[in-house]
C-alpha cells in the first residue's frame, strides 16, 4: 500500500532546552574527530558504489549527532540530496533538532549560494571559532561550476563530498559494507538507524 508522504518543516524557530544541557554534559568528553574529514580534499571527493548512500547517511549523522565537539559543524545539501538518502523515512527526519547546523536548500545553485554568503561574512580573526561546512552535493553536469566555487572560496574549512566520480580530486570507492580507502573501521547506517541516532541526540 503506497502512503502519501507527508510534508516537513525545515524552519523551526525554537530550540529544545535538551540541545543546550546535551552540550553542557558532553563538555568532560573527549572530541572524536569529523568522521568527514578522513575523506576530505581540498578539491574536493567523489564517492561512487553501491555503499555511497550509507557512508553519506553516516557522514551526515556523525557531523550533526556528535555533542563533544567544541565547534557544531555546519551542513549543507539540497532538499532532493535528502530525500534520496532518507526516501522512506523523510517524514520522521528531525530536522527541527539540528535547524540552526543543517541547511537545506531547494538547488545546487543555491548551495552554492549559501557558501558564498557565509564566506562573505567570514572575518579572517574568526578563523579559530568559525564551525567546519560539510558540503554534500550531487554535481553531475555542473561539476565545474562546482569546481570553481571551491576554488573561490580557497582556504575557508569546507569539506565537500559529492555522489559520483569527481574529475577535480580523488573518488572513494565504497562497497555494500564500506568504503575501500579510509577509514578501515566504519559502521554505515541504514536510514532508519541514521534517524534513531539523529532522533535520540540531545
Amino acid at each position: 500500500m503506497n502512503r502519501k508522504p507527508k510534508t516537513v518543516s525545515f524552519r523551526r524557530l525554537a530550540r529544545r532546552p535538551s540541545r543546550r544541557l546535551g552540550r553542557l554534559l558532553s563538555a568532560g568528553r573527549p572530541a572524536r574527530p569529523l568522521m568527514a574529514r578522513a575523506f576530505g580534499h581540498p578539491q574536493g571527493v567523489g564517492l561512487l558504489g553501491p555503499g555511497t548512500d550509507s557512508l553519506l547517511r553516516t557522514l551526515l549523522v556523525d557531523a550533526l549527532a556528535d555533542r563533544a565537539r567544541p565547534r557544531a559543524t555546519e551542513v549543507i545539501l539540497t532538499r532532493a540530496e535528502l530525500e534520496r538518502l532518507f526516501p522512506e523515512d523523510i517524514d520522521q527526519f528531525p530536522a527541527e533538532h539540528y535547524d540552526s547546523e543543517l541547511h537545506v536548500t531547494a538547488t545546487l545553485e543555491d548551495a552554492i549560494e549559501r557558501l558564498e554568503d557565509r564566506a562573505a561574512s567570514w572575518n579572517t580573526h574568526e578563523a579559530a571559532t568559525r564551525p567546519p561546512i560539510l558540503w554534500l552535493a550531487a554535481p553531475g553536469e555542473d561539476a565545474d561550476v562546482v569546481h570553481d566555487t571551491l576554488c573561490s572560496l580557497d582556504g575557508a574549512d569546507i569539506i565537500a563530498i559529492f555522489r559520483g566520480a569527481w574529475p577535480y580530486g580523488p573518488t572513494h570507492l565504497v562497497d555494500a559494507d564500506g568504503p575501500r580507502q579510509v577509514p578501515n573501521q566504519l559502521e554505515l547506517l541504514s536510514a532508519s538507524e541514521a534517524i534513531g541516532k539523529l532522533t535520540a541526540s540531545p
